[in-house]
Formats: C-alpha cells, structure tokens, sequence
C-alpha cells in the first residue's frame, strides 16, 4: 500500500476506535469481498462498542489486525487458548485467535438500499454461495456488476470481457 493510503487509512481508523469509545456506535462502509453474499461492498455498517464477554458465537464483529479493519463472523468461543475464533464467511480458512485488544464492536444492523436490517445469519446456503465467490473471480465480478446495475439501473451493464471492457 502506497505510504499516503495508508497514513489515511491509519487516520480513520484511529477516528473511528475514537468514536466507538467516546459515543458506543459507528458507521462504516463494507469494504471487500471477504463476508459476501452476507454483506456487499458499499453496505452501511452500524458498529456497537462491545467487550469479548458480550460476544457471541454468530455475531460479526469488527476488529484491527496489522493496522486494518476486519468484519468477520465468530466462529467458536474462547477456549483453553483464550479468544474467539473468526472467519469471512466468504473465506475457506479461519482467522487467529481474537483477543480484547484487537476487538472494537459488534455489527447491530446493515443499511442496504436505504433499509435497515439486522446482519444476516450464516447458514450452510450463504456460506457455499460465499465460498463459490471467493473462489471465481471471474463469478463474484459478474455478480458484483449485476449487483450493482440492479441497485443503480442507470448503470449500463456489460459482461467482463465484453468488448466494452476491452475498449481503450
């Protein structure tokens, strides 16, 4: 990441830990790929502040690993090791264990098309379907373009690798 980008970056994360602490709640765009279909690049995300002993087993939480925010699903409760254990639910393998200090929230609702509704839960059909994208590039852009053409009809929708994509 180029040094300017990332001096920003590091900014709104540090304004956004801020804001959790000071008034319980942020809002933050989805970014990624890594929770699809559960949530889509462009979602307003409604953070909660909240502690590993409010956590629970099916919630999406957001944390900071290496200087960048993660929205990922708690997997397993702590055990022996202590921390939870996360996953995208578009990702095939399990993030490390999550500590207190890494975690900052719990996602309480998901703005999409102007309509607030609570995260989505994972069941078997999501987590395929969001393994199916994670893994065609090629897939997750033509529903990413489609995606976007139905929020946005205005939009002229072509196929990747459509001549339109290949004008110079």
């Amino acid at each position: 990441m180029q040094p300017r980008l990332q001096l920003r970056e590091q900014q709104q994360q540090s304004l956004a830990r801020e804001v959790l602490r000071k008034a319980g709640r942020v809002q933050l765009a989805a970014r990624g790929y890594s929770m699809l279909p559960t949530l889509w690049p462009g979602d307003l995300l409604t953070i909660q502040a909240q502690t590993i002993g409010q956590t629970r087993v099916g919630d999406i939480v957001l944390f900071v690993r290496g200087h960048r925010f993660f929205v990922h699903r708690v997997l397993r409760a702590p055990g022996t090791a202590g921390g939870f254990v996360t996953r995208g639910d578009a990702m095939p393998d399990e993030d490390g264990r999550l500590g207190q200090d890494e975690l900052l929230g719990r996602v309480v609702s998901v703005c999409r098309g102007g309509e607030q509704v609570p995260p989505p839960a994972c069941g078997w059909r999501r987590r395929l379907a969001g393994l199916v994208l994670a893994y065609s590039d090629r897939l997750r852009s033509v529903v990413l373009r489609a995606r976007s053409c139905y929020l946005n009809p205005s939009l002229d929708w072509q196929a990747p690798g459509s001549a339109a994509d290949n004008a110079v």
